[in-house]
């Protein structure tokens, strides 16, 4: 894999990126600090977007979106659905206390009604308080689509298991009569002062709940790589691939950004991707603040009415200081004071040519 090539973005002019929610600058709905992992998808003819959120009461929750304005596509800006005091509406209720994902639900990934089963979105859940560092915990769960609600399994579909004890990132799509799942398996989520452990792992079922395949490694731990997102394109199929972005500003991680693989198929082999192509390079001069430690996260999409336009949503990692110089910084800019945090987010889009597809 060749990082020094030019990324696809800044050879197609840096087409300006739409950022739609930014936890320093705005706009953030209300009743969330942040907002990440975009998975966008056509449910029903209309373009939906799933995001995970942090509330403002210091919960991981699921979410839904919808286009502002329809006729713009995916490409558009999106406005989450909200209740009727206006704040951001949960995709469905809390897990209960002591469950595996009490802590917390992020990484939607909807897969539509298939094979006989209703619309699912898995995710990943943690049981315990901590996000990151040793002892944070992550596994896989579902929602399903019941009557008209989103209703989540007791249980988990998949957990990881030593040395790799966190199952999380799950990126799912059904195909060839089964649910095939990309996920990223880790000792613990990283923390202040460490380097990337990740490794990307790709199994398969069934019936997308049980009798998943032995776990295969799709990219080794030193490739780097956090998460995907996939998407078919045309006759084939279309890979983002993620670095592990530096939330805790340790520096020394690998190069940074985003980069994309075409195949045939939903391959779990390598060797049927192409290799990987430079998408974004946020470590080059000119990246923007708010995704200048790296993106992850990402969503794609293709519009049947322009399939050669891809529409790539991503979450990226603002270059701040820690809070205290961050909060002094603005304040004597006359800026109002950011919400106290380990990292800073950003949900943006941005539209680019794949005229592969």
């Amino acid at each position: 894999m060749n990082v020094d090539q030019p990324d696809l973005w800044r050879s197609q002019g840096s087409p300006a990126p739409t950022v739609l929610w930014d936890m320093l600058d705005g706009p953030m709905p209300r009743g969330l600090l942040g907002v990440g992992d975009p998975n966008v998808h056509l449910v029903d003819g209309r373009w939906t977007l799933f995001v995970g959120g942090f509330t403002i009461t210091f919960r991981n929750r699921l979410f839904r979106a919808h286009l502002v304005d329809e006729a713009t596509g995916p490409r558009g800006l999106w406005r989450i659905d909200r209740d009727r005091q206006g704040r951001a509406l949960p995709l469905a209720a809390d897990p209960p206390k002591g469950g595996w994902d009490a802590a917390g639900m992020h990484t939607p990934s909807y897969v539509p009604p298939t094979a006989g089963n209703g619309a699912r979105i898995y995710y990943s859940g943690r049981a315990n308080a901590k996000h990151y560092g040793p002892g944070s915990s992550y596994a896989i769960g579902v929602l399903e689509y019941v009557d008209g609600r989103w209703r989540r399994r007791g249980a988990p579909v998949l957990e990881g298991s030593a040395p790799r004890w966190s199952a999380l990132e799950p990126r799912v799509v059904h195909a060839g009569g089964r649910y095939r799942m990309w996920y990223q398996a880790n000792p613990h989520e990283i923390g202040p002062g460490e380097h990337p452990d990740y490794e990307l792992r790709y199994v398969e079922s069934e019936d997308g709940l049980t009798g998943w395949t032995p776990p295969r490694v799709f990219a080794g731990p030193a490739e780097g790589f956090f998460d995907i997102a996939i998407a078919r394109c045309g006759d084939g199929w279309v890979m983002l691939l993620a670095r592990g972005s530096d939330l805790h500003g340790t520096g020394g991680f690998p190069p940074q950004g985003l980069w994309w693989s075409t195949a045939a198929r939903p391959s779990a082999d390598r060797a049927d991707w192409s290799q990987p192509r430079r998408l974004l390079d946020t470590d080059a001069p000119g990246t923007p603040v708010w995704m200048a430690r790296g993106t992850y996260g990402p969503g794609l999409a293709f519009d049947p009415a322009d399939p050669a336009r891809a529409t790539v949503l991503l979450t990226g990692v603002r270059a701040a200081p820690r809070w205290p110089r961050l909060m002094l910084g603005r304040v004597a800019r006359l800026r109002r004071p950011p919400v106290p945090a380990p990292f800073y987010l950003s949900v943006a889009s941005l539209t680019l040519d794949l005229t592969t597809c």
